[in-house]
C-alpha cells in the first residue's frame, strides 16, 4: 500500500477491498495471481483516433491563428502531439478479472521529456449493475459504458 505519508485515493481503496489485494497490486498482468478472464484490444481504432485528435488540434490551432496568432506555435507542436496521442493510445489496457474490471493507461505529459502519468481504474464486478453499448452516428464507433450501483 505504500507509506502513511501518501494520500490514498478511491481507486486504491477499491483495490484493497478485493481478495488477494496484495497480489493484485504486485502483479502487473492482472488480479488474483494473474488470472485474466478477458482482455480488450484497442489496436483497430488507433489510426482513426489519432487522425481525429490531429484534426481537432489543427482546427483549434487555425482558430487561434485567426484570433491571436498563437495557433502557429500549436501547428509547430503537431508532430509531438501526434506522438503523445499515439503513445497514450498504445498504452491503454482493459481487462476483466474474476473480481474487477481494470483500466490502465500510461500517458505522456504535454512535453514527453517530463515523464508520464499513470492512471489505473478498478471497478468491482459486484458493483456493476448495467452495461450500455451505444452506436454513435458521426464517429461510426461503438461507445461502451458501465453503470455502478451506489
Amino acid at each position: 500500500m505504500g507509506s502513511l505519508n501518501k494520500a490514498i485515493n478511491g481507486d486504491q481503496l477499491e483495490v484493497m477491498l478485493l481478495p488477494d489485494s496484495h497480489s493484485f497490486q504486485e502483479d502487473d498482468e492482472g488480479g488474483d495471481g494473474g488470472r485474466i478472464l478477458y482482455r480488450a484490444s484497442f489496436e483497430e481504432f488507433e489510426e482513426s483516433y489519432v487522425n481525429y485528435q490531429t484534426t481537432q488540434w489543427i482546427l483549434f490551432s487555425l482558430l487561434l491563428i485567426l484570433a491571436w496568432g498563437v495557433g502557429l506555435i500549436m501547428l509547430l507542436y503537431l508532430p509531438w502531439r501526434r506522438y503523445i496521442v499515439r503513445q497514450e493510445f498504445r498504452s491503454r489496457e482493459l481487462y476483466v478479472t474474476s473480481n474487477a474490471i481494470v483500466y490502465k493507461v500510461k500517458r505522456p505529459v504535454f512535453f514527453p521529456c517530463f515523464g508520464a502519468t499513470r492512471r489505473e481504474k478498478h471497478m468491482l464486478l459486484p458493483l456493476v449493475t448495467d452495461v450500455v453499448i451505444e452506436q454513435v452516428l458521426c464517429l461510426q464507433e461503438a461507445l461502451y459504458g458501465l453503470k455502478q450501483a451506489t
